[in-house]
């Protein structure tokens, strides 16, 4: 039983090991962790999830409050009510949508009136289409 366990835990280790110099990279670690990060929250967003975690303040990342107030109001001004429902986060000039919309124009133009926001470096664009309950969807199970 004890060769067992030791093999088992030199599995483990050599796993986390792995995953540590995978997701650790200097280079291409930030960009792993985003990609899993966005992903987890499409498939959050898939099965209606309607939490949205606030990102944590860590002391090498700057949160720009500023240009996230800067944005909202852009979006508010521009589009009034149908804005209400988005979500606009903002970390490092970068501005994350997250939410639905009714028609796929709007989607473009919600990024085309972010990227006129002074501070704006890049946008991540997450919004997705509203569908209507006849056109979702529908999940089978055996």
């Amino acid at each position: 039983m004890t060769r067992v366990l030791k093999v088992v835990a030199a599995g483990v280790a050599a796993g986390a090991a792995i995953a540590a110099a995978f997701f650790l990279h200097p280079r291409a670690g930030a960009r792993r962790r985003a990609a899993v990060r966005r992903e987890s929250a499409n498939v959050a967003a898939l099965f209606g999830a309607t939490i949205e975690a606030r990102p944590r303040r860590l002391w090498w990342r700057r949160i720009d409050d500023g240009l996230e107030e800067r944005a909202r109001h852009a979006m508010d001004i521009t589009f009034g009510d149908a804005a209400g429902e988005i979500i606009v986060l903002a970390q490092d000039g970068v501005v994350t949508l997250r939410g639905e919309v009714d028609q796929l124009s709007q989607i473009t133009r919600f990024e085309e009136a972010i990227r006129a926001v002074p501070g704006v470096v890049d946008i991540d664009n997450l919004l997705r289409l509203r569908l209507s309950g006849a056109a979702r969807p529908r999940i089978l199970s055996a």
